[in-house]
């Protein structure tokens, strides 16, 4: 699965336990362990060692691990708790009865769509490390190679500070709509137009 090269199979079992255990969890996240996870495997090793990739400057090493599902919820919690309490960068390849999807922690946990296993396949950079990580992670988040001058976790933070205005936007509108003092909605369309201006700034300067 996923295409990556035979040098960096690992395909070693970790128990559960070790992470819910060892994790400082609330209790639900503790139960998601037991209740939706059936194994966790480290699959894949990505770093200079197994792949010739030079190491970079932020990322040494990319860990693939499979995480085999009970049911057909994607574990976010525990996989975000997994992925925050490890060095390295991650990458989950979530598989159940044949089908599998990837995710990735980008601030938040980001999960991929739901494909055949066998249809899986990630690239890789030669370029380096942190390269790597940036087109493996785009690839999961965005089903694309990334964006110039922009790492992927500069990009889903913007993406989400858009989605937060986009939020506010719609609370302002409709507290103007139900606004009938005309000074105050003088300030709620004022706001609107602030608002608006941010979001269409931000979403044009991604798309450079």
């Amino acid at each position: 699965m996923l295409g990556l090269p035979s040098t960096t199979e690992v395909d070693r079992v970790l128990p559960k336990r070790a992470f819910y255990e060892h994790l400082q969890l609330d209790p639900a996240t503790r139960r998601s362990f037991v209740d939706d996870i059936e194994s966790i495997t480290l699959r894949n090793s990505i770093k200079p060692s197994t792949t010739g990739i030079p190491a970079g400057d932020v990322v040494q090493e990319v860990l693939v691990l499979g995480v085999a599902l009970k049911g057909a919820t994607v574990p976010k919690a525990a996989l975000a708790a997994i992925a925050r309490s490890n060095p390295h960068r991650l990458l989950f390849a979530c598989t159940r009865d044949g089908r599998a999807c990837l995710a990735v922690l980008l601030g938040s946990l980001v999960v991929g769509q739901w494909q055949d296993a066998g249809e899986l396949a990630l690239r890789l950079d030669p370029t380096g490390m942190d390269q790597t990580w940036d087109l493996m992670a785009s690839q999961v988040a965005y089903g694309d190679e990334g964006r110039a001058g922009e790492t992927v976790e500069e990009r889903h933070a913007t993406d989400e500070k858009i989605e937060r205005l986009k939020e506010r936007l719609a609370k302002v509108e409709a507290r103007h709509r139900k606004e009938k003092q005309f000074a105050r909605r003088n300030r709620l369309f004022d706001e609107e137009n602030k608002l608006r201006e941010e979001i269409r700034r931000l979403m044009e300067g991604g798309a450079k």
